[in-house]
């Protein structure tokens, strides 16, 4: 990764070495993102100091949202900045809705992810408490967004997790469920997701139901 930077790890900061040699459970697929975020938070300040405690604030906010959309003035309204070039970047890395806006629960699993890179699991229960129900259960559509978010990958496709759940049609998992799969069934950790470039995308075919079809949503 430092070299499709263009830049030899040894002239890297010890945080953006942390995040590319990411171990653990889910490690980082694709830092290069990530490390753009992670620069643009130095930049703006917004790293040095940061501690769980500010992490589960951003949390309590994001959740009193539930789920609104921010512009850019509301997003630097929510991180108590001025509007600038910088903070201009860091909105323009989310994806953004038609109307313009961001989720704001997306900065902050990546926020999560590039403090804490060998800690997966706790930026996964970070993100279930801004995204669970009132059962504690999280959507696919949700789930992938994280996953894409914390890999730094696209198009994440989860069927062969909730296959091995043996949820294929409810499509909700809770974080229990989630943290028992991915810590005591050794093979659901990247392999136990379908994405862009995938280093074993050759090797893996989508999930079929019980009747023999197909999962794939686009048909």
């Amino acid at each position: 990764m430092a070299k499709a930077l263009g830049t030899p790890l040894t002239d890297l900061s010890f945080d953006d070495r942390e995040i590319i040699l990411s171990q653990g459970p889910l490690p980082i697929f694709n830092s290069s993102s990530l490390l753009q975020f992670n620069q643009l938070l130095c930049r703006l300040g917004l790293r040095s100091g940061m501690r769980d405690k500010q992490l589960e604030e951003h949390v309590k906010k994001a959740r009193s949202l539930e789920g609104t959309r921010l512009g850019l003035e509301e997003l630097a309204q929510f991180l108590t900045l001025p509007v600038s070039d910088t903070l201009t970047q860091v909105y323009n890395l989310f994806e953004q809705s038609e109307d313009g806006q961001m989720d704001i629960r997306h900065y902050i699993v990546a926020l999560s992810t590039v403090l804490r890179p060998p800690k997966s699991f706790e930026t996964l229960k970070l993100a279930f408490e801004m995204y669970e129900n009132e059962r504690g259960e999280i959507l696919e559509e949700d789930l992938a967004v994280v996953m894409e978010i914390m890999l730094g990958v696209k198009d994440v496709d989860l069927s062969g997790l909730f296959l091995a759940q043996g949820k294929l049609d409810e499509r909700k998992i809770t974080y229990d469920e989630l943290h028992h799969l991915l810590e005591n069934t050794s093979h659901l950790s990247l392999d136990g997701f379908d994405f862009k470039d995938h280093p074993g995308k050759g090797c893996i075919s989508r999930p079929k139901s019980c009747n023999g079809q197909s999962h794939d949503k686009d048909k």
